[in-house]
């Protein structure tokens, strides 16, 4: 896996970032001026609207930085998970910036591109399940999670798992957002939620208390930008404009800014 990973990077620190014709979009981008990204916008500290409805978050500014470098205008493209990569394929948007993993079944579909890494957790509310060390101890218990999320299939593996042990299955709830998945461990109508590690960090920081990690960290895997694999010549400008993110110290500084140097690649 660490050779695999290694090329990846190599592949994208490969890219000569003073050649100016890497960072230029082709035609059909130029003339509209503008890149549009489809993203779910609902995983702070990574992408997510403030009061004002303004978006924010490490993704955020690391698209900003891409659209910038190729001297074009940003557009969002909110939506839910399960129609990223469909509104990708339709050309409804020109990539996805968002928390992706890298997935043989993803990059059969669409190209990726590694811009960082991710883990999931699980959370509970702060005065129980102290047993609770990974998926197969939420046997019998209520689990919210974002629907077609990877903890999601996580959850459902555990669940045959546990079935075929003669255990309890897991009570999963599918629900279409972070947010919403937070909110039912607020209220009490869950007993625990499975999310990335960095958006459990998030909100376990924001609770006062109230809630907590169950157990550590796991299934540690790459990010990635998606691609839509029809057209390279705009994949290519992309990528070169995230190389250049990545030497000139930029992709560092916001890191920092969001206190996500653990994703770093």
């Amino acid at each position: 896996m660490k050779t695999i990973i290694t090329l990846l990077v190599g592949l994208l620190f490969a890219f000569n970032v003073n050649a100016k014709p890497m960072f230029q979009p082709p035609d059909d981008v130029a003339a509209k001026g503008k890149i549009t990204y489809c993203a779910t916008i609902d995983n702070p500290p990574r992408a997510f609207a403030d009061a004002s409805g303004n978006f924010q978050g490490f993704e955020i500014d690391l698209g900003v930085e891409i659209g910038n470098r190729l001297g074009l205008e940003v557009k969002w493209e909110q939506m839910k998970f399960s129609g990223l990569i469909a509104s990708l394929s339709g050309q409804i948007c020109d990539a996805i910036v968002q928390e992706l993993f890298i997935k043989p079944t993803r990059v059969e579909v669409i190209d990726m591109i590694p811009f960082g890494y991710s883990a999931q957790s699980i959370v509970v509310n702060a005065r129980n399940y102290d047993s609770i060390n990974g998926p197969a101890d939420l046997s019998g218990l209520k689990v919210a999670v974002p629907n077609g999320t990877t903890i999601h299939n996580i959850l459902i593996e555990t669940n045959e798992a546990l079935s075929s042990g003669g255990k309890t299955p897991i009570d999963i709830v599918i629900l279409e957002t972070t947010t919403d998945s937070f909110g039912q461990l607020q209220a009490g109508q869950v007993d625990a939620v499975g999310t990335t590690n960095t958006a459990a960090a998030y909100y376990v920081g924001k609770s006062n208390n109230k809630f907590k990690f169950a157990g550590s960290s796991f299934g540690k895997i790459l990010d990635g930008i998606g691609l839509n694999k029809k057209r390279p010549v705009l994949n290519t400008a992309i990528s070169a404009a995230l190389n250049s993110i990545f030497v000139d110290g930029t992709y560092a500084k916001l890191l920092t800014k969001w206190n996500l140097e653990g994703a770093s690649l």
